[in-house]
């Protein structure tokens, strides 16, 4: 064992390696024989391609090789809310698979019949990607899916539609018929769900200024009907998010709801709810019942559509519902409605729900000791099998840092701020006795999302080079109940910078990290409680913001629709223009004294690329050190891994620099402004 400082060790993980190893898994499902799953592929920079791999008797062939079923060049990727999600779906007609998927380029519906040697179909028209497919699910051998319009003028305008597969009946230069509008209403639609018997659809609705976590709405119009496509508002109270219906039968409906202080599971008999809704006398009482409910919560923020928190499980024995409960980490549940709840033994920490089939449950997840990824749990035996992982191969050597779930104290105000903490590892080091390891606190984004403990190739990066890392689940993150998240409602950049500076005292408190040597890092709304952390506190020594958020008056003007008016809950009133002004750190760069570094993609229509560039020309007039890189080929996030590997070997020289170690293998880092 060699002793050297923090940060200086020297680690078998490059930046190349995180970059070329992570390929996350999503949206996956039984059909057939087959287990079907999307994948982003480094090696096609970054494009999200669809997989299957045999598994007769829902287990998969040991040693078989993935087939890529799309054409060469094809990125499975939706644009509803620009977030998308969602965007493929199958069916099986005979023997044949037939996959829908939404092309990234143009926004439209691509059909292919796999194996058949036919070329792909399109089935909506071409509007240069103004109009948008996502949230795509087949039901009774329908394909639904929400429907978003962008005009000219920038008015957006959503339905949920079937897209019928006629593309064949279309003659030489004639458009098909092939979209039809089933449901509008409300501004946001997700969830579409065809009753049993087609007769009903339900959905959630929601609009401005909520977000989906705020305050929605449960929907049903009975296609029968043809006096409207307006749907019957049947459930939801003010301040309640109601979230994923799904029929248990032509009559009842199961929805998640967080009107007791965090999302449970509840069923309703939709006849009695359409009676109430549309005034009858005669309509009986109308009382949903719960099924379910969460030690943590059932449920999460809806940034990406399609998302799923349990499943409707039928059998011969009746519906049954299988539940992911989380609260840090995850519980699998077994619930008979009306009935009893067993918690079932599997090994992951934590997971998503995606499909089951006779007692196979399919889902993504991982955990501290296991790689995240795609794997098949067997209920009744507990039997876990692994089909595609995210890091696959797992670097030979990798010394990976055990992940520790911990909670600390705010010492002013008693609060309980969650966090994971990564210590400094690698068994081939030891620093100098007496010395303690720098930290980089890692601010995830939403700011609603939720940090589980991981095998992560990325924190590995850092942890094996002796500098620790620390995720923060600050106020406003979900997972811990609606009071948790709601700590932050009118208090961004307070409340989300106060429990980071919690977290990071606590480990200094403890001895386990170096009180000079702190920097945070964050993207999105992670990038502005960094740039909150920098101009409100002194506790940092530098920081890094990709793709953040530096001011907010003219930044509600220049985002998306989805999030036009998510300031109002997480700041206040725009019209007050003081508040905007004073709560940006753009505002307060006279009391930014650290270095900063800033990352961000071109073509970001999130977080627009003119939020960046304030921020550079402001350092620039105060005189702060920095030093930047700008994507011209990424959006919201980095998936190419050129950049990936620029950015973080970028990042990792900007703490060595700045906190005063060598970096081996990394190309120094340039610092830009007048006080570098």
């Amino acid at each position: 064992m060699r002793t050297a400082p923090f940060g200086s060790w020297e680690s078998p993980v490059d930046a190349r390696t995180v970059a070329a190893g992570t390929e996350p898994v999503h949206d996956a499902c039984f059909l057939g024989e087959d287990i079907w799953y999307l994948a982003r592929v480094s090696t096609l920079d970054g494009r999200n391609a669809l997989f299957r791999v045999p598994a007769p008797g829902g287990v998969p062939t040991p040693g078989s090789t993935p087939e890529a079923l799309l054409p060469p060049g094809s990125n499975v990727r939706s644009r509803v809310h620009e977030y998308g999600g969602r965007a493929w779906a199958a069916r099986l007609e005979g023997d044949v698979p037939v996959v829908y998927w939404v092309e990234g380029a143009d926004q439209r519906i691509h059909r292919l019949r796999v194996g058949t040697g036919e070329a792909p179909a399109v089935l909506t028209p071409d509007t240069g990607a103004r109009v948008r497919y996502g949230d795509l699910v087949m039901a009774g051998g329908r394909l639904l899916a929400v429907r978003e319009s962008h005009a000219e003028d920038g008015t957006v305008n959503r339905a949920i539609v079937e897209v019928i597969d006629r593309a064949e009946d279309a003659g030489p230069g004639v458009a098909a018929p092939a979209v039809v509008e089933l449901a509008r209403g409300p501004h946001f639609l997700a969830w579409p769900r065809l009753s049993p018997d087609g007769r009903r659809l339900a959905f959630i609705g929601w609009d401005h200024p909520h977000m989906p976590w705020d305050e929605t709405a449960l929907y049903v119009r009975e296609l029968d009907r043809e006096d409207a496509l307006s749907a019957v508002r049947v459930l939801g109270r003010p301040e309640e998010s109601l979230l994923q219906p799904e029929w248990l039968s032509n009559s009842r409906l199961a929805v998640l709801g967080d009107r007791s202080g965090r999302w449970d599971l509840y069923w309703l008999r939709v006849e009695d709810f359409l009676a109430r809704a549309s005034g009858d006398p005669g309509a009986g009482p109308a009382e949903e019942e719960l099924v379910l409910r969460a030690e943590g919560e059932i449920g999460g923020p809806l940034w990406a559509l399609g998302a799923r928190w349990y499943l409707p499980v039928r059998s011969g024995h009746g519906t049954r519902i299988l539940a992911e409960d989380r609260h840090a980490t995850s519980t699998l549940r077994w619930a008979i409605p009306g009935g009893e709840v067993r918690t079932l033994d599997c090994p992951l920490a934590t997971c998503s729900l995606q499909d089951h089939r006779d007692g196979t449950v399919l889902l993504i997840g991982g955990g501290p000791d296991r790689v995240s990824g795609l794997y098949t749990f067997h209920v009744a035996s507990g039997e876990l099998t692994e089909v595609k992982l995210a890091i696959d191969p797992f670097p030979d050597g990798a010394p990976v840092s055990p992940a520790e779930v911990r909670e600390f104290v705010d010492p002013d105000t008693a609060e309980l701020v969650h966090a994971v903490v990564y210590p400094p590892h690698n068994p081939a080091f030891t620093a100098p006795e007496g010395e303690r390891p720098p930290y980089v606190a890692f601010v995830h984004g939403g700011p609603t999302g939720q940090v589980v403990p991981q095998v992560s190739l990325h924190h590995t990066y850092f942890t094996s080079r002796g500098i620790g890392v620390v995720d923060v689940n600050y106020g406003g993150s979900t997972g811990f109940g609606r009071a948790y998240r709601e700590r932050l409602r009118g208090a961004w950049g307070i409340v989300d910078v106060a429990d980071t500076v919690t977290v990071l005292r606590g480990l200094v408190a403890e001895g386990a990290a170096d009180p000079d040597r702190l920097a945070i890092s964050g993207g999105s709304a992670g990038g502005w409680t960094v740039l909150g952390a920098l101009t409100r506190t002194d506790t940092f020594a530098c920081g890094t913001s990709a793709y953040g958020v530096a001011e907010l008056s003219v930044f509600v003007t220049e985002t998306h629709d989805f999030e036009s008016h998510y300031i109002e809950g997480l700041v206040g009133d725009p019209a007050d223009e003081e508040l905007y002004h004073d709560r940006a750190p753009l505002s307060h760069l006279e009391d930014l004294r650290v270095p900063v570094a800033v990352f961000q993609g071109e073509l970001d229509p999130i977080v627009p690329p003119a939020q960046a560039r304030r921020l550079i020309a402001a350092l620039e007039d105060r005189g702060v050190p920095y030093t930047s890189l700008f994507f011209p080929n990424e959006s919201h996030g980095f998936v190419r891994p050129d950049n990936v590997v620029r950015a973080l070997e970028a990042e990792l020289g900007f703490y060595g620099r700045v906190l005063g170690f060598e970096v081996p293998g990394v190309p120094p880092v340039r610092m830009q402004g007048r006080g570098r």
